[in-house]
């Protein structure tokens, strides 16, 4: 697990989580509204994460997230807008990017908490 800025807002972490989402509005309509989708993480930072799945999305689309962390119980749910998705090469999966949301109705401020606490781990990691 590292972290990097990449000419990014916030640091990136590589992180393998399991997500499921539900396609809340979609800006073209490739999946319809009601669509769940399982997939994962391969990497997230304080208001992004990009995942990894079988199948596109479309650029606009609101996702309802629910994000389940390795080493901790429950599910952290959270909403999020894409905004990219690419067809991996010689694959039939897709990357996407999500832009997350803060909202008063879902756990923004425990995926704060938690990035903060990841980011102490990955700071004392580099410096050993």
């Amino acid at each position: 697990m590292f972290a990097t800025k990449n000419e990014r807002e916030h640091f990136r972490q590589s992180r393998d989580e399991k997500v499921v989402f539900q396609i809340f509005t979609s800006a073209h309509g490739t999946l319809p509204p009601g669509t769940v989708v399982r997939c994962s993480t391969k990497d997230i930072s304080a208001r992004g994460i990009r995942i990894q799945l079988d199948r596109p999305l479309s650029e606009g689309s609101m996702l309802e997230l629910g994000v389940e962390i390795s080493d901790r119980p429950g599910i952290i749910f959270l909403a999020g807008e894409v905004k990219w998705c690419k067809a991996l090469a010689d694959s039939k999966r897709s990357q996407a990017g999500l832009e997350i949301k803060e909202r008063e109705s879902d756990d923004f401020g425990l995926w704060q908490g938690e990035l903060g606490r990841w980011s102490l781990y990955s700071c004392d990691f580099e410096q050993a």
